[in-house]
């Protein structure tokens, strides 16, 4: 005998429940941030001596604005890339 109802045409609602593990490791994380949401404007990878004034050749090509890198310490830019490295099931 065939189903008459047919199947649902909707999915099935995803539990919200995060599953506990033994370790507390919460496994394979599905969202990682891009990188330059993650970096903070007042924190730099590496701190370098402020270099003497010189005129600037660029003239008009000057930048205005700030150059919009994330500022991640050297840990925490390889963490993110570990994690992206996770993602694709840890083949480099």
């Amino acid at each position: 005998m065939l189903n008459s109802e047919g199947r649902p045409t909707a999915p099935a609602a995803a539990s919200a429940v995060e599953e506990k593990t033994f370790t507390g490791n919460r496994g394979l994380q599905i969202e990682e941030p891009l990188i330059f949401e993650t970096g903070r404007e007042d924190v730099t990878g590496v701190d370098l001596p402020e270099p003497p004034k010189a005129p600037s050749r660029l003239g008009s090509h000057a930048r205005k604005a700030a150059i919009g890198l994330p500022g991640l310490t050297e840990p925490e830019a390889m963490r993110h890339y570990v994690r992206l490295s996770q993602k694709n099931y840890a083949i480099d």
